[in-house]
């Protein structure tokens, strides 16, 4: 909203040098390069929520795909959006009777870190998918966390490819967070352990058998 009312100041400001000569009884020119300036300041201004919006559209038609037919919207908090939500110690949650789906700032960036340039992943990029397909697991209606952070576990090859990553770097990725990130959550135990579940690898009770699971 903030940069949203700065590009709406700057567009009136230009607005106004566009108006004034015919407002005044003696003609006067419009100065260009201040009609310049202002005009790229609100064009500039404009752009990151127009950006983040675009952002959150393009996940919200890549989650509809693992929905399952529910709804799906996705926000991105700005800083003061996370300031605000009372979940804001989470990275993200999702309502499964809204199909609303939340990422706190600074992982919807991450994310888009990690799209904009897969093979250059880290673990930071590469966590940020798992974030994100794991709050669609929810919007299936999904709650508990064990449950839904295996089913994501399993789905995160699928997700990736279908935001863009190409499908080796999308299988690789998926087998690296399996093997890393969600045995680390076993290791540590607490909070983090409350999402993972030893009946989450092939051929144990959580396997879904997908036909593009991450452990096949």
């Amino acid at each position: 909203m903030f940069w949203i009312a700065l590009s709406l100041l700057f567009a009136c400001l230009a607005v106004r040098e566009l108006r004034t000569p015919w407002h005044r009884e003696h003609p006067q020119r419009i100065y260009v390069p201040y009609l310049l300036l202002v005009s790229a300041l609100a064009v500039g201004f404009a752009w990151p929520p127009l950006s983040t919006w675009r952002f959150e559209r393009f996940l919200e038609s890549r989650a509809i795909l693992l929905s399952e037919g529910r709804p799906v919207s996705v926000h991105c908090n700005t800083l003061f959006d996370t300031m605000l939500d009372p979940n804001a110690l989470a990275a993200g949650h999702a309502d499964p009777r809204t199909g609303r789906i939340v990422i706190q700032k600074p992982w919807c960036s991450t994310l888009r870190d990690y799209l904009d340039e897969p093979a250059a992943a880290g673990s930071e990029q590469i966590h940020s998918l798992n974030l994100f397909t794991h709050e669609v697991m929810h919007v299936r209606g999904i709650l508990d966390e064990a449950v839904t952070e295996c089913h994501a576990v399993q789905y995160n090859r699928r997700m990736a490819g279908l935001l863009g990553v190409p499908a080796p770097l999308a299988h690789e990725h998926a087998r690296r967070y399996y093997r890393e990130g969600y045995a680390m959550r076993a290791q540590v135990g607490g909070l983090a352990g409350a999402y993972y579940s030893p009946e989450c690898a092939p051929g144990r009770s959580l396997d879904l058998r997908l036909s593009d699971s991450t452990w096949r």
